[in-house]
């Protein structure tokens, strides 16, 4: 079964179908199709590469591809929207007497550190990388991601808010949703500028970019500044 995202984007997860065979066989192209699209990226440049050459590269019609992404963009964002309803997934699952950063980090810890899924975790990580090294070089994309990313943030909010028995349009859910996307995109560009690219330097920089926001992110003044 194909699900569809908050922000509309068709994705294939694992265990979508009772035997899971033909869900499997959907989620290994769509992941196939994400990895060679961002190779051609990198390779030839995202204007320069057309729909046309990642389906053929894949082996598969621009139909195939168009089954699974509306447009090339959507192929450097579609790696998130898969993760992001995993973590979603995972977040649902912490005991419901966590505050909403303790829960997210908790989230964030058995998604990315699964010793059942070591290896997939590894390759969502190195796809996470390049893609987002594609955003930086293109502001046309970037401006395209902040969009989408409006609307994992709501969702990310409408559970905050859902766990702590507040309002959807509660101010606090919606400040604290914007500061982790914002904080977790610092993190992963730490992250992606360093020479350490494993899972668990990964889950080190977003676990203490959340710790930081959770002790408070004021920085006091120098002491002794007469400034």
């Amino acid at each position: 079964m194909t699900q569809v995202t908050e922000t509309g984007v068709p994705i294939v997860t694992a265990g979508a179908e009772v035997g899971g065979l033909r869900a499997r066989k959907k989620a290994r192209l769509r992941e196939e199709l994400i990895t060679i699209a961002l190779r051609l990226f990198e390779q030839q440049g995202f204007e320069e590469t057309s729909v046309q050459q990642i389906a053929d590269t894949a082996q598969v019609t621009r139909r195939t591809f168009h089954r699974y992404f509306p447009s090339k963009k959507y192929v450097v964002f579609g790696h998130e929207e898969g993760v992001m309803a995993e973590v979603f997934a995972a977040l649902e699952r912490r005991p419901v007497g966590e505050s909403a950063l303790t829960a997210l980090r908790g989230a964030l810890r058995d998604y990315l550190l699964d010793p059942d899924a070591a290896s997939e975790r590894q390759h969502q990580a190195d796809t996470a990388r390049r893609a987002r090294q594609l955003l930086h070089a293109n502001p046309t994309l970037r401006g395209e991601n902040f969009a989408l990313a409006m609307t994992r943030e709501q969702a990310l909010a409408q559970r905050f808010a859902a766990r702590a028995g507040l309002p959807a349009d509660d101010l606090g859910p919606q400040l604290l949703a914007a500061c982790c996307f914002a904080g977790l995109g610092v993190a992963q560009d730490h992250w992606m500028r360093g020479t350490d690219h494993s899972l668990a330097a990964l889950h080190q920089a977003l676990d203490h970019t959340l710790a930081i926001m959770q002790d408070g992110i004021d920085i006091p003044a120098e002491p002794n500044s007469d400034r």
